[in-house]
This record gives C-alpha cells, structure tokens and sequence, in this order.
C-alpha cells in the first residue's frame, strides 16, 4: 500500500492517493495512477516502487526537468522515501508515505473562545483608546466638546478594525483561518506602541530639551509599522519567514531613506526641518528655566558669532 500526496505552495495536503498495487506510477498522462496537472511535469515522470531491501523509492523515469528532494538543487535520478521530506516535480511538492507511517498525537483543542487573548485585546484597546484620550486632553486649548474626542477616538477605532480586518482576510485567503484576535492584538499593540513613543518623545522634549526622539520620530514610526506587517505575514503563513522578513527590511531601509531625503531637501530649502510644536504644562518642565539676564547674554552672545560669520563669509566686501 501506498499513499502519495500532492501538497499545496504551503505544503498542506491539497490531494491524497492511495494505490493498492506493489508500485506507482506518477505524471501528466492518463496512463499513471497519479495524474499531476502540471506543464513542467513529464508524461510519465516518476515511479514509486519498492527496492530489494523494501525501502520505498521514487525513480525519475528520465524527464526533462528532473526530480529534487525537499528544495535541494541537484536533480536525483533515486530517492529513497522516508515519508517525511517532500519531493519536487516540475512546480508540484509530493509527499510518498507508506501506510504503517507514524502520524502526530492528536491535538487538544483550545476552547473555542479564550479567555487570554479577549483579556488582552480589551486592555490594549482600553489603553490606546486612555492614551489618546490624554493626548487630546493635554492639546486642548478651547473649550471643552464632547465632539474633540468622540471623532477621533471613533476614527481610531475604524482605523484599527480595517486594518486588522484586512489582514484577518488575507490570513482566511492563504492559510485558511483568520486569525482575527490574533491580528487585532498585533494592530493595537503596534498603535499602543506608537502612541507611547510619540507621548513620551514630546514630553522629552519639552522636558528636557531634548528634541531627538522627536526629530527621529519617523524611524521609529515606520519600525513599527514594519515589525507590525512582519507580525501578520507570519499569520497570514509561517512558510518562507526569512524571505519575508529580508522583503520587509528592505522595505523599511527604503522608507528611512526616502523620507530622510525629504527631511534633508526640506532643510537645505527652509533652513530648518519641518517640526510641529505643542504647549505642555509647565509642570512636565524637567529643566531649570534661565533667568531673564542669562538668556539675554546668550542671545548677545549668538549676535555676536552671528556678525563673526558674517564678515568672514565676504573678506572681500565693505562691512557698513
């Protein structure tokens, strides 16, 4: 008895054959006990058949594009099948087991709704929702409206759901399930951790007079972003990981770049980067304000390097 099984791109089991006979013949033709609808597969391209020692092997019968083990590169005129190690013909991944072939235990099967993952969803979305809330609250300049903060709260929320539906529907399309509570805890934990960022780089900011964070902020936001997408391929299917993270670092590093151009290109053209400023209250002041005559002193001071460079940038003009 032998089993051949035609596995997908993603090497799930897309057909299963069993042939009764001592051996079996697979191909394009109608001539075989497999029929492979496959361009790149020969007529009569392989035959499974038992050797002298009972070892199941697969025999290439001559075919123009040969046959290779598991992804190898070295076209294999005999392999011996160990049921585990896919076969390649053509574009088609085959799986030959024996039908005293040792499967997995059964799998307990997790309660159909879990209490873990809901919990986790309702306090990243509670925080994100707390944490923009606050956002508003400390930009607020006007009187108070319910409208500042049910409109963006509810754009929040709609952002969050499409993105997280897209992705629960790609991970339906390639691997069958959606997913959803876990693509929806990847969205809220990637806007949670932009929300945080961006919070404690004004703070900085303001507090300490520390603009990097700040400045920078477009590395850290497109870092996320990117771990985030590198999160939900995994969903969508855990086959070629590396490809996937090399495609969305190579990705990223030409996010950085592009937008690290414009912010150069916009400063040679204005004099300075485009920066957003926003009052805080003074109670978040970290550092120490300066007198009013040190900070008169040092804008005589800056005066004065300013006039030095000036003369210098012209030796050759009459300074009036």
């Amino acid at each position: 008895m032998i089993w051949v099984e035609v596995l997908s791109r993603h090497r799930d089991i897309a057909a299963r054959f069993r042939i009764a006979a001592p051996e079996a013949r697979i191909g394009r033709g109608y001539d075989n006990d497999v029929i492979i609808d496959d361009p790149y597969v020969a007529a009569q391209h392989l035959r499974v058949f038992r050797d002298e020692a009972g070892q199941l092997v697969a025999e290439d019968l001559g075919s123009a594009n040969g046959t290779f083990l598991d992804g190898g590169r070295n076209r294999l005129a005999r392999i011996v099948v160990d049921g585990k190690q896919p076969i390649r013909i053509g574009q088609t991944w085959l799986r030959i087991r024996e039908i005293h072939h040792e499967v997995e235990p059964e799998r307990v099967a997790p309660p159909e709704w879990q209490t873990l993952p809901i919990a986790a969803v309702a306090a990243l979305g509670a925080s994100l929702l707390g944490l923009s809330a606050l956002q508003i609250w400390l930009a607020q300049t006007a009187e108070l409206r319910a409208s500042s903060y049910l409109t963006p709260l509810l754009w929040i929320v709609a952002t969050i759901l499409v993105w997280a539906g897209v992705w629960a529907l790609l991970s339906r399309i390639f691997s069958g399930s959606s997913h959803l509570l876990r693509n929806l805890l990847i969205t809220l934990a990637g806007g949670l951790a932009f929300s945080l960022y961006h919070e404690f780089a004004r703070v900085f900011a303001f507090a300490w007079t520390w603009s990097g964070a700040s400045t920078y902020q477009y590395v850290a936001t497109w870092s996320i972003l990117a771990a985030m997408c590198f999160l939900h391929l995994r969903e969508v299917g855990r086959t070629r990981l590396k490809l996937k993270g090399a495609i969305v670092v190579a990705l990223l590093v030409t996010a950085i770049a592009f937008q690290t151009l414009q912010r150069s290109e916009a400063f040679s053209d204005y004099g300075r980067q485009y920066t957003t400023h926003q009052l805080m209250p003074p109670a978040f002041r970290a550092v120490q304000l300066s007198e009013q005559n040190v900070f008169f002193g040092e804008i005589a001071n800056l005066k004065t390097r300013l006039d030095s460079d000036r003369v210098h940038a012209r030796p050759n003009e009459t300074i009036q």
